[in-house]
This record gives structure tokens, sequence and C-alpha cells, in this order.
């Protein structure tokens, strides 16, 4: 008998442990007894032949080496099979330039004056994305990106509309990831198309969002992002409401979810009204406030102690801790992950010079460009197999990884940056540290789960 690879143990606030395995999908609590032999039979000690039996069958452990290969090897083309059936998401990037002087912005560096895309670049798109995806599972949906796509000048209200209209005349769904300040002259335009998603960005209250998020002259641009989300939410057009997180704004976001609920949006069913909340980093250059930055492990346990502290917290926003809240929500383990990473497989990115990349991350960097697809179509089919080839079962530092499934081998464009270009590289995430934070901030839930279940890992 052999120990699974991917079994992870998190000690229990006040007594006990639970013990998961994503491969199998198994979770199970443990006394403090239970642990203890359980660690024996991981040290090698033969198992009372009921446990074994037990364990075996929860896939905590396997019979022989053969035997955890060939789950393995299921699960892995279960995943791919669904990777392949699941909606890829098209960027369209109109112009680079934007009408707010965010502190964080990681574009900062990408060169070249803030221009707009042309008619002709626009066609090509969609000549383009209707020959590449035409036998795709799932029609692809379009994402307007930028820069900031939704400035309200004659020149960018034309070709967005153009773009528009393009999308209802072929039946995409349009989605877009906009800083919301012009958002609301856009709506009459943005209706003529099905409308997925609209992400739009508050980072607090009012005095805290304006002091992150304004324009070039220093002007706040709380009131008009607001304003926006009002918009969409009265045209039924579904929010995605992102938070780019920090020490600087961590403790503000209770008076954001405050000010939420009172307008009456945490009540909204979630596929109208969803939160996300994004840890704000260094991705290419350093950011001017660096003793701001958070790790993952410093975000969400900050969001656990607001979340436990404030009630509103809670509601405005449920952590995944990788795929904890699926757990209690479902009374099951997320499929397992073998990859993080969408550049170049559910996601691909194009630009207003023509230009194609693997995803938002990369977007505007030569060194990461896949080849274009106007004036000319010339695709790197290398360099995209590389990309599509990346996860867990290909990045060599993995292979021994108890953590591997669930981390899926993080950002790829993160892990090249910190590795000399090397995108077969794995960006590690603090799976266990989740999960420690994760597992507790719903403990009450996942023991009222519990209760009544006799079937413990004894």
């Amino acid at each position: 008998m052999i120990y699974a690879k991917n079994n992870i143990i998190v000690k229990l606030n006040g007594a006990g442990y639970a013990i998961l395995n994503p491969l199998s999908g198994s979770f199970d609590i443990m006394t403090e007894a239970e642990h203890e032999s359980f660690l024996k039979i991981k040290d090698g000690a033969a198992p009372d032949p009921e446990l074994a039996a037990y364990l075996l069958e929860r896939g905590y452990l396997y019979h022989n080496e053969e035997e955890y290969r060939q789950a393995y090897a299921d699960a892995y083309k279960e995943f791919r099979r669904d990777s392949a059936d699941s909606q890829t998401q098209l960027m369209l990037i109109p112009t680079y330039g934007c009408n707010l002087a965010c502190t964080y912005c990681f574009q900062h560096g990408i060169d070249g004056a803030p221009a707009l895309i042309q008619k002709e670049t626009v066609d090509a798109f969609f000549d383009h994305i209707r020959k590449e995806y035409r036998d795709a599972a799932v029609k692809p949906y379009i994402t307007l990106f930028g820069g900031e796509p939704l400035v309200n000048s004659p020149a960018q209200r034309e070709i967005i509309s153009y773009i528009v209209d393009k999308c209802a005349l072929e039946d995409y769904e349009l989605a877009m990831v906009t800083n919301g300040y012009d958002f609301a002259d856009f709506v009459p335009i943005l209706k003529k198309a099905r409308i997925k998603e609209v992400q739009f960005t508050l980072d607090g209250d009012r005095e805290v969002h304006d002091a992150r998020r304004c324009t070039a002259n220093k002007r706040g641009t709380f009131e008009q992002v607001v304003q926006g989300m009002e918009a969409a939410i009265d045209n039924g057009m579904p929010v995605n409401l992102r938070t780019v997180t920090d020490w600087e704004n961590v403790d503000e976001l209770v008076q954001l979810a405050d000010y939420l609920d009172k307008k009456g949006w945490l009540d909204l069913p979630q596929h109208l009204f969803k939160t996300q909340i994004g840890r704000n980093y260094e991705l290419f250059e350093c950011y001017s406030k660096p003793e701001h930055l958070m790790t993952q492990v410093e975000l969400w346990a900050r969001v656990a102690e607001l979340g436990k502290k404030y009630p509103v917290m809670a509601k405005f926003h449920k952590p995944d801790f990788k795929g904890i809240r699926y757990l209690v929500e479902t009374g099951e383990l997320p499929l397992p992950s073998f990859d993080t990473c969408p550049a170049g497989k559910s996601e691909m990115v194009f630009d207003l010079n023509g230009e194609i990349y693997g995803c938002t991350a990369s977007c505007g960097r030569q060194e990461y460009k896949l080849g274009t697809f106007w004036p000319e179509v010339a695709v790197n089919e290398n360099a995209i197999g590389c990309w599509q080839q990346r996860d867990v079962a290909t990045i060599p530092a993995c292979k021994d990884c108890a953590y591997d499934i669930v981390c899926g081998g993080g950002c790829g464009v993160v892990a090249a940056n910190k590795n000399g270009g090397d995108i077969l590289t794995p960006d590690c995430r603090p799976i266990q540290e989740l999960y420690e934070i994760g597992i507790n901030y719903y403990l009450d839930e996942i023991l009222e789960m519990a209760k009544g279940d006799e079937e413990y890992a004894s």
C-alpha cells in the first residue's frame, strides 16, 4: 500500500484535523487519535484492515503506484475533456490609452502613444476568430479590455459602436472590463448586444477609492463609477465588482460593503451581481508603494478576519479558498485543476495593432507576442503550443508536489518573469496556508455538514 501524494491535512481550530484529497475528491474529519494513527501509516506502519479498506475507498491510500498513476491519468483526461468543452474568452483591446491615472496600473510600461483601433483591424479580428473558432464546442465570447475601452470621445464611441454591431450581427456574447467612469454614456450602444458581464472596480468608499483611482488631474471617480454600475444594474447587465486590495485599503472594504448593502446590491442574485477581491501585486514594474503590497496569505487571512468580525463583509464576499467554499455549498470538492493559467487556452488577446497575446498579463509585451491577425495573419504555432501544453503534468518542478492539482502551476507570466522567461516553471501558490485559513473560516458549516455522519477517517 502507498500513501497518496495529494493528501492534505489541516489542523482545525479547537480539536481534530481535516484531511482532503483533491484527486479522489474526498474530505473527512479526524480526531486527534485518528490523526496519530494516520501519520503512522504515512511512516510505513501497517494499518488496521478495516481502516485500510476505508482509506483505500476514499483515495487516501492506493494498493500500488500503478493504481495511483491510473487514477491521476483518468483525472487528467477528464480535466482536459472538460477544458476542451469550456467557453473561450477572446479579449479585444481597442486602445491601451486610459482616462484614469490609477496609482498601481500594471500597464504603465507599455510603450506607444494612446492610439485607437481602426475598422479594418476590427474586421480582421472578426474574420480571424470566425475561422479559428468555427469548430469550438461552445462559441467563444468577446471581452473589451484596455487601457480603458469605454472613453466617451466621438472617435471611441464610433469604434465601440462598430464592434458592438459586429457582435450583435454574429451573435457573440460581449463582456467588458471597464473602470466605469464613462460607462453610463455607453449603455444605449451596448444594449444592442448580448451582455455577458461588466467588470467594474471600486477600491473602497468614496475617500479611499478617489485617492487610488483618479483622473490625470486628480479628480475622483467614485461617483461616476457608481452611476455606471447603477446604469448596468437598471438595464439587467450582470455586474462583476472587483476591488484591488493591499494594506492601504483592505480594512476599508468593510465601509464599501456597508455602502453596497445599503444600496441593496448585495441582495441581488449572484448572476446579476458578484464580487471579487484582487490582490495588488508587482507584475512587471515595481509598485510605487511596495510596503503596501500583501502576500496571498496576508490578504486572505485579513479578509477572513474581517468576515468573522463584520457580518456585512461576509455578505459582500464569500472567499473561495481554493475550493473550500464550493465544498460548503455543494458538499463536494471541485474537480482537480491541473492548470490555472488560461493563456493560449481559455483566453486569447487581440490588440489594436493587430497583435496576438495569450492573456491580459502579457498583452502589449513584445516578448510574449504570439503572432498577428492584421495586416496579415502570422501565428507562432510553436509559441502557442508551448502555452497550451503548460500544466502541472508538463512543469518538471510540479511532479512531486502534493498541491499540484490545486495550484495548477499558477500564472505562466509571473513564473516566466521570475525564471528567465521559462514558462514551464511554476508560480507556486501557498495552498497549505490557504486551506488552513479557509477550512477554519468555514469550520462551522463544515462541522454542520459532518454532523450525524458516522463515516470518519477511522
